[in-house]
């Protein structure tokens, strides 16, 4: 039979195992086998000191060029804190980033042995050092339950009195991938009401459930145990008084502290049979500011039209830039079909868009301030909400129209050129061909209308004007009977990111912005003004006076001017 050079391969290292088991006094029970993914196995039993470890050793299915890997044949041992969580395989000289043809699997085997003869009987721990700087998301790996606790929030939890028990608020957020992980977050202290984790949304913070947390007398130490006897002992660590409240609650976390370390305990009690859980307490590493002028952009107020495609990916790009203040602006309900495009999702249907989108940015920035209501700007009833839209555009510091409404940007433009307020636009083509970003700053720019119809002089000039897609949706039916081509997800966030980047530069002074020209038309493939893909075409404005200075809407002096002029009694 011939066999391939890994099979070749391959062979050889079963014939290599079988004589290092034959003349081993260390190795018992060798056999080879196939484990339900298909892989070839070799089972053994390890005898290190007085113990007997089963174990199995895998050949990956790229090997030689990966290396066999080591693991417990029981899936619940934890042999050792080089090990990828329980079951998991052992951290052993030969891996992945340092494995080479010359490495065999004898090797392995050996550098096995190495480790768990190193590991004291009944104990994890061992005096091996890493290959591998510390990091928490290796740690993690191995901790299907959480206990977020930030450096802040650990400070005022040990503020309680010793010997005392203080009601708390926690948050659970359950995901389900290889295995089940619960991370749980402190969400209020007592009456401590500024020590909050905002909770808006379905699954936004997670599930809100109660607990307590007991302050341990000062002198009471937690010791370093492995987790299935700690967790008993903490619990007897609880006064009596405070145990029978837990069981008569049935389900409760308990945080516990000592002043200098914390501890979560799941409790849950079904008749008589007690379960007790215990969490990885862990704390997040500290927050930087990686954002080049987020500090600038916190304290700015932006208020965005729109909460479709277009709108829905600028606000969350800004959140993720620092802005700390958002109105959104938008009366439409998100549907399926609309998931293709939308920074929502599926639990967001059926739901209104602005709603929605405010606890996505949330998700994004729990600090963020965000204002959300659904006012229509294209219905017969917008004439009723100038007023209102007025009064919130005049506590903004930007306005983004992302609707591609006419009738929404001449009412959003007319209301920023009377206030004064930057306006910043942006246009998907139809069919993704591509887009443009426009924005008009007072005194620096034509006033928004103005500088619209400059844009639309500059397209006629080029004999063609923009392919703008039926009803808003970016479609554009195609040659003969092909079926109409829609913007792709990717052509909307192209333009959404540089929508964004226009929004921030209009933020910035001058010498800080990344977009010198105040309009882009920007292709994304070749047709109508591109010759190409990321064919971009800046737009001077031409000088243009019309921002009005001191003004004040018409519905208030200007109105009594006007009737004072006409000669008309004010019937009120």
């Amino acid at each position: 039979m011939d066999f391939t050079a890994g099979e070749a391969r391959l062979i050889r290292e079963c014939e290599e195992l079988a004589d290092l088991a034959a003349l081993s006094d260390w190795l018992e029970e060798p056999q080879f086998g196939k484990n339900a993914d298909g892989l070839l196995t070799w089972s053994f039993v390890l005898l290190a000191g007085e113990r007997r470890i089963p174990l199995r050793l895998v050949f990956p299915a790229l090997f030689p060029d990966l290396p066999p890997f080591v693991l417990p044949a029981d899936s619940s041992l934890r042999l050792s804190q080089h090990q990828y969580g329980e079951g998991g395989e052992l951290c052993l000289q030969y891996r992945p980033d340092n494995w080479h043809p010359d490495c065999k699997s004898v090797d392995v085997v050996r550098s096995a042995k190495a480790l768990l003869e190193a590991t004291p009987k009944d104990d994890a721990f061992s005096d091996v050092e890493s290959a591998h700087p510390a990091d928490l998301p290796s740690l993690l790996s191995g901790c299907p339950r959480r206990f977020m606790l930030p450096p802040d929030t650990a400070r005022l939890l040990r503020l309680r009195l010793a010997g005392h028990a203080t009601d708390i608020h926690m948050t659970l957020e359950r995901r389900v991938g290889g295995f089940e992980v619960l991370v749980a977050r402190i969400a209020s202290i007592g009456l401590d009401s500024g020590l909050r984790v905002p909770i808006d949304g379905a699954g936004f913070g997670g599930r809100v459930v109660p607990g307590v947390l007991y302050r341990l007398p000062d002198i009471r130490q937690i010791p370093d145990l492995h987790p299935e006897e700690l967790k008993g002992l903490l619990y007897q660590y609880l006064p009596s008084w405070l145990r029978k409240w837990v069981e008569d609650a049935g389900d409760m976390l308990v945080v516990m502290s000592n002043g200098r370390r914390e501890v979560l305990l799941r409790v849950r009690h079904n008749g008589s049979k007690r379960k007790i859980d215990l969490f990885h307490t862990f704390e997040p590493p500290k927050a930087r500011e990686r954002r080049l002028h987020g500090k600038m952009y916190r304290e700015s107020s932006i208020c965005i039209i729109g909460a479709g495609s277009l709108g829905s990916k600028v606000a969350a790009s800004l959140a993720r830039e620092g802005v700390g203040h958002f109105m959104l602006l938008d009366n439409d309900v998100l549907w399926s079909d609309n998931l293709v495009r939308n920074e929502l999702d599926e639990m967001d249907v059926g739901h209104h868009k602005a709603v929605s989108l405010r606890h996505r940015l949330l998700r994004i920035n729990p600090a963020v301030k965000v204002g959300a209501l659904g006012m229509s700007l294209t219905s017969q009833s917008a004439v009723q909400h100038i007023a209102q839209l007025s009064e919130i555009i005049s506590t903004c510091d930007l306005v983004i129209d992302t609707t591609a409404d006419s009738g929404v940007f001449r009412m959003a433009a007319a209301i920023c050129t009377q206030k004064r307020k930057p306006l910043v636009w942006g246009r998907v083509y139809a069919g993704g061909l591509g887009g443009l970003i426009a924005r008009s700053i007072p005194s620096e720019d034509p006033p928004p209308l103005t500088a619209a119809t400059q844009l639309r002089a500059w397209c006629d000039e080029k004999g063609t004007a923009p392919p703008e897609g039926r009803e808003h949706n970016y479609g554009v039916q195609g040659d003969d009977d092909d079926e109409p081509l829609f913007a792709s997800d990717g052509d909307v966030g192209v333009i959404a990111n540089r929508l964004a980047r226009h929004a921030l530069d209009t933020l910035a002074i001058t010498e800080m912005r990344v977009h010198p020209e105040p309009a882009y038309f920007v292709g994304l493939r070749k047709g109508w003004i591109f010759d190409h893909p990321f064919d971009t075409h800046p737009v001077i404005f031409a000088p243009h006076e019309g921002w009005e200075k001191g003004s004040t809407s018409c519905a208030e002096e200007g109105v009594e001017r006007v009737m004072t002029h006409l000669g008309v009694q004010d019937d009120a």
